[in-house]
Parts: C-alpha cells; structure tokens; sequence
C-alpha cells in the first residue's frame, strides 16, 4: 500500500477535498466536507486535514490538535474516506495517522469519536483500534473513548 500521511487542509488542496465523497448509501452518514470545512473554521482546536496515499488526497479528517475546552479531551469531529479509495486499507492507515497525530500532543490522555448508531462500518473500524462505546450519545450519534496510555 502506498504511504500514508496527513496534510493540512489549505487554499492550495481545498478543491481537491470538496470533491472527495462517500458512497451514495453513506452519504447519511457524514457531512460534506464543505460543510466540515466551514465548521473547521468555528472550531478553535480542530484543525482539517487531507489523508494523502502518496500524492493523492483519498480522505479527510477533521480532529483536534490540542485539547477541546469543553471536556479536555482530544476529539475526532470528521473521518472519511473517498468511494473511489474505500476498502483498500486507507481508513485503517487514516486513522492510524490522525491517532499518532493526537498521540503525540503531551496532554492527550482521552480520544473520543462519534457516528451515526447504524454505521457499523465505523463502529467496527474505531473498536479495531481500541475505541469502547460510552453509552453516551451526543447530537443523536453514538460516542466512543479511546484511553491514551500514559
């Protein structure tokens, strides 16, 4: 598989973004980047980003880069991968990407992440890598924790 990595979402590749897409029978389930864009602009501590495979952008994320004020917590706010990159490995890569990244701020001990209740897809990608639902569900999506080793 090509190599995986993360880059900022700037005026340069914000084109290339809006054109990344779920499937039609996904589409439910996560908002359009457009619209994760314009939220990646009220956010203070989230930050979008491109998940590149080389040279191609294949998927975006929209995650915090320090911790959200609310709750202290490091939050996962959009993950998705385009139709034309899904089941190739690149949502598992992605988010082991977007993991380190949060990782590796010094004060991140909580990931947290949410979907849809009937995305099982997701529901099974995020509990491949450690994620236990809450039983909490905020804004009618199901939310899961990920506990950062200290």
């Amino acid at each position: 598989m090509a190599n995986t990595v993360l880059k900022l979402i700037t005026a340069e590749n914000t084109d290339e973004c809006l054109q990344l897409k779920p499937r039609e029978d996904q589409q439910r389930f996560v908002a359009a980047n457009a619209n994760s864009l314009e939220k990646a602009k009220k956010e203070p501590t989230s930050r979008p980003f491109g998940i590149y495979a080389d040279d191609i952008m294949v998927g975006f994320a929209l995650f915090d880069v320090e911790p959200y004020p609310e709750d202290g917590y490091f939050w996962i706010c959009r993950f998705m991968i385009d139709e034309r990159y899904q089941g190739k490995g690149y949502g598992k890569a992605g988010l082991a990407a977007v993991l380190q990244h949060q990782k590796n701020q010094t004060d991140c001990t909580k990931i947290r992440i949410s979907h849809v209740p009937d995305n099982t897809a997701a529901n099974r990608l995020y509990k491949s890598f450690g994620f236990a639902e809450t039983g909490e569900v905020i804004g009618g999506e199901t939310v899961l924790d990920l506990i950062v080793a200290e």
